[in-house]
Formats: structure tokens, sequence, C-alpha cells
């Protein structure tokens, strides 16, 4: 296998050493290959399709990061972060408020990821916009940079974001990590790297301390911290760009080395890291990240689908559970303690975020209203008698036909108490590459979540100023309209 990490020659196209002080004949590590990315890649470069793809997915972040300052769980982070200092030139959105770049990230990676409603990358299992996102965001206002080098920075993490967890895809999630926090760290390092004007060897060295920066377990016992973990991983990457700008060093060899990343996180060898990176900046891996038209577990999607489809095949009237024998949902063994364990608390969660990674519950709220969206989980008690009638009789056995992590796919089989069976299987969710949105519906889904806390006219501008970002001369225009509806 080629692993992506040593070339033969640790030398450019052009016969350059691939980062700062590493000599011609010595091979770069993945980081110094990684930092030459962030810090060389031409605006020019990156393919129409990937502009298009990263300023949908930017609209989608930023409309769910408005829908989740409406929230009340949100607001301890932005006090959090106000403790630390006030002032600086970066926007919360949402709220309006300014503060130091390091301190506005930490906010709005966790409002973009707070509502479980962020894009996913399926094949790494990571929440790639959220990190990158956030980064971009508050050290482009701060840096004064323009629209078209914050989107040149924001694919950048993007890309590297992808790539890092990618290379450890189900691994992480199977040793108790969460992905997005780990690599969203890195990812947000060479955000902020590019936008200050790093210098390679700089960013060699951000990226290298970012290994003791990144975190995030699933030991969530009940609490919010899992939506803390994308913000968490932005502000550590702006933390790891200012102290490697400041003379600080970092290991270069923070992938691959015995005691770096995915030695001790995942107990892997150099042999057994891919990060792919004999094809970067031409093979565009952050392309394939998904948008969610649910706001729930990316696991749970493909059983939203199948039994939106089954209720649609019945006529579209709510199933009642005297009407129903039984409810068949197969699930991919590794994904069942996130998703359908343990079965008496998923039939009957107790808490939103068991609702969220809840099979069961999930598609008995499918069937019974015909929708699963904001509404379902934040608008309406989580103890409606009839839904959870019906997850109860909610079954998930293994999946033998899984083929997760590749995708994420979910059957639902539907025993009718008149002896009837129906059945359906989907491979891949919709808003999947090889299921996208319509982009009707990404903009719907832009606005109603938006529109949430901000009047339509205001919308309305936000949209047409991410539509117009490549030429926007600097972000303060817009991100004064994503404050608050005052703003």
């Amino acid at each position: 296998m080629t692993t992506g990490i040593t070339p033969t020659v640790g030398a450019s196209p052009t016969g350059e050493a691939l980062g700062s002080g590493t000599p011609a004949n010595v091979p770069a590590t993945a980081a110094e290959r990684l930092a030459r990315f962030a810090t060389e890649l031409c605006a020019k470069d990156i393919p129409e399709q990937v502009r298009a793809m990263a300023r949908a997915h930017l609209l989608d972040g930023i409309g769910i990061a408005l829908a989740s300052s409406g929230m009340d769980f949100t607001r301890p982070v932005l006090d959090a972060a106000l403790a630390l200092g006030d002032g600086g030139r970066s926007h919360v959105i949402g709220y309006g408020t300014r503060l130091p770049a390091a301190s506005a990230a930490l906010v709005n990676g966790t409002l973009v990821h707070a509502l479980d409603f962020d894009d996913t990358h399926i094949g790494a299992i990571y929440h790639a916009t959220a990190p990158a996102l956030a980064a971009a965001l508050a050290v482009a206002e701060e840096q004064e940079a323009d629209g078209e080098s914050l989107l040149t920075a924001y694919v950048i993490g993007l890309e590297i974001g992808c790539r890092v967890a990618g290379a450890g895809a189900g691994s992480f999630h199977d040793r108790g990590f969460h992905p997005t926090g780990i690599a969203g760290t890195f990812a947000a390092a060479a955000v902020a790297a590019r936008l200050r004007g790093l210098d390679t060897a700089d960013t060699v060295s951000a990226l290298g301390i970012c290994g003791s920066q990144a975190a995030g377990t699933l030991e969530l016992a009940g609490s919010s911290l899992k939506r803390l973990h994308p913000g968490w991983a932005a502000h550590s990457g702006i933390v790891a760009a200012t102290l490697a700008a400041s003379g600080f060093a970092g290991p270069p060899t923070i992938f691959e080395g015995p005691r770096g990343l995915f030695a001790s996180h995942l107990g892997m060898t150099p042999a057994e890291i891919d990060l792919g990176l004999d094809d970067l900046g031409n093979r565009w891996m952050c392309a394939d990240t998904a948008l969610k038209p649910y706001p729930c577990c990316h696991f749970t999607h493909a059983f939203v689908d199948a039994a939106l489809d089954l209720r649609s095949q019945l006529g579209g009237q709510p199933l009642k559970s005297t009407e129903i024998e039984e409810i068949i949902c197969p699930t991919t063994p590794r994904i069942m303690p996130s998703v359908t364990e343990p079965a008496e608390r998923k039939k009957a969660p107790r808490t939103l975020y068991e609702a969220q990674f809840s099979v069961q519950y999930i598609v008995a709220q499918a069937l019974v209203s015909g929708r699963v969206d904001l509404a379902t989980f934040y608008d309406q008690p989580l103890d409606d008698p009839d839904v959870l009638a019906v997850a109860a009789k909610v079954g998930c056995p293994p999946d033998p036909d899984s083929d997760f992590p590749v995708r994420f796919p979910g059957e639902v089989i539907l025993r009718l108490a008149d002896g009837r069976e129906l059945r359906r299987r989907i491979p891949t969710s919709s808003g999947t590459p090889g299921n996208p949105l319509d982009e009707a519906v990404v903009l719907g889904k832009f606005r109603s979540n938006a529109g949430r806390v901000l009047a339509a006219d205001q919308v309305r501008q936000i949209e047409e100023s991410v539509g117009e970002l490549d030429s926007l001369a600097d972000l303060t225009d817009l991100m004064r309209k994503c404050g608050s509806q005052d703003g």
C-alpha cells in the first residue's frame, strides 16, 4: 500500500526540498507536505466545483450557527469566552459580540455543530465544516482578509481535516475518540497559518503543536461536551498557529512518529497511515463531504430516508402502533453503541442527545409525523406517547450487508398487523455524494435555520453575500449581517 507519508525523494516537482530546512535527499514528513500545501496552494488551482461546494457548505454552516444561537444551551459557551477576555475583531455568529479570534472560533465552532445538523465526510466520519469555518471566519476578520482568501483557507482546512480524519476512519470512534475534535485541530491550525501568512516551517510547527492540543473523547454521559469539540478544535488550532508564529517549535513527525498522533491514539504504524499525500491538490477529498437534511446523527439518516419512503407508500398518513406488528432496522454492529444501545434508553430517550442518536426513536418520528427536522427535537416534547409506542416496536439486529464506513446504509422492514411486510433499504442517505441534495433544498435549509433568529431580508442579504464571496473586499458587512437581528 502507498501510504503517502514518505515519498522516495523529499522534493517538489521543481526539485526544491519539501518543507523549510529539509534537505533534498531526506524524505519530507507528512506535516511538512501538508504545510507546503497549506502555504503554497493558489486560489486559482482550486477547481470551480470545489469552490462551489465550499460556498454551499459555508452558507450551510452559517445558517446552522444562527439557529444554534437561539438555543439556551449555547449561551454558556459565549459567557465562558467573554470571561476569557472581551474585545477583538472577530464576530460571534448570531450574537454579534466581538472577541479575540481564538475565542470567537471557540464559540462559532460550537454553534455550527451544536444542533448535529452540520456536514459530514462519510468516509472519514468527520464534521468538516465546523472547525475549519470557525477558524477561517475568526482569523479572516482579524486579518481583514478578502473573501477569496477566506474561501481558499477554508478549503485548505476542509481538505487537511478530511485527510487526517480519513486516515483513521472508524478507528477513532472504536477507540472512544471524536475525530472532529482531533482532526479539526489540524484543519484549524492550517487555516490560521494560511490567513496569517506563516511560512512552511512555522506551519509545520503549528501542526506539530496540534498533536498535544487535539482532543475529544466520546465519554459524554448526557453532557453537552460533543457540541464543544469543533469549537475547541478551532480554538486550539489558532492557539497552535499563534505559538508557532511566536517561535515555539512543534515536532515535524507528529503524524508518523513512534509517539505521534496515530501511534498514540490508534496504535498504527507508519505503513498503516494513509493520508493520500501523493494526490494532495489533485484529488479533493473534501468535495465528497455530505450536507445533512436531518438534525441528528448521520448514522441514522438512511433509516430516516427509508422510513419516510415507506410512510409515503402507505399513503402518507401517520402510522399508529396498533397498525404495526414490528419494525426491524438492521444496523451496522460498529455503530450500535452510538445509535441503538442501550435499547431501553434509545426507545424512550430522556435527553435531546439520546433522541438525536437513536435509530428507534428517529424511525418512529418519521413514521408518525412524516418529518425529522429542528422542530422534532427542539420545539416538541420528546415523550409524545404516539411516537414512543411506535419506537417500542423497533428492533435493531446486526446488519450483515453493511459496508460501513465506506457508506452509512440503513434499512427498515415494516411488518403490519394486517400481515403485510414492506421493506426499504437505502445504501447511501440523501445529501451524500451518491445522492446529493438539490440546490433548492440546500437554500431552503439555510433560510429555515437562519430565519429562526433573523428577519427574512437579513437572511436574503447573507445568502447574496456568500454567493459573491470570492469578490468581497473584506468580511465586515457579511459578519455584521450574521450578528443579532438589530445588528
